[in-house]
């Protein structure tokens, strides 16, 4: 039964690399084109915490969104994706049990959405790196392959917006996501 379960994991592992290295030679080539539509930020982040709940199983996780949020027009897919390469990398960077937190803002008429943690924080030298495709951090552990940061920041750029990454001051590391604002179709 272990050597099954290791195998499964395995595979999810593998399969994920594979993925990201289509994604990657797909943004290379300049073949994302966001399908946009309204999306409702609320089933964004649900939909890429349900893609990674063993990965978070042993976390608790905070998610703050205000109510009256408007709907953001972006490709929910590649959205999606890019918050689950940054939940994956958090869940890679910090110790089992380090609480995660989301959080969604709107700053003047963008939307940004912030994945925090209360792990060790980035290194200093790593933050103008850190989205560059194949870098890991120094002391980064194995498992990574350097690609899942590059690719969210080709998702979130191809929709016109920027992402950044920051050490919080009381320790942990953020990731911010934002994407342009516009304004929402009257019913």
């Amino acid at each position: 039964n272990a050597l099954a379960e290791e195998i499964r994991l395995a595979s999810i592992r593998l399969n994920r690399l594979i993925a990201n290295l289509l994604d990657m030679a797909r943004l290379e080539s300049g073949h994302v084109k966001p399908r946009m539509d309204w999306c409702d930020v609320n089933d964004l982040v649900n939909a890429a915490m349900k893609r990674v709940w063993v990965e978070l199983a042993d976390r608790h996780v905070a998610v703050n969104i205000p109510p009256d949020l408007p709907f953001v027009l972006a490709d929910f897919r590649l959205i999606e994706q890019a918050l689950v390469d940054i939940l994956l990398n958090v869940t890679m960077h910090t110790r089992a049990g380090i609480p995660v937190e989301i959080s969604v803002a709107m700053e003047e008429q963008n939307v940004s959405i912030t994945v925090a943690d209360h792990g060790p924080g980035l290194p200093v030298e790593s933050l103008s790196h850190i989205f560059e495709k194949f870098y890991r951090a120094p002391g980064a552990g194995s498992g990574g392959t350097g690609l899942g940061l590059s690719i969210v920041k080709g998702f979130v750029e191809a929709h016109g917006g920027h992402v950044r990454a920051a050490n919080r001051p009381g320790g942990g590391a953020s990731f911010t996501l934002t994407l342009p604002g516009k304004e929402p179709p009257t019913a």
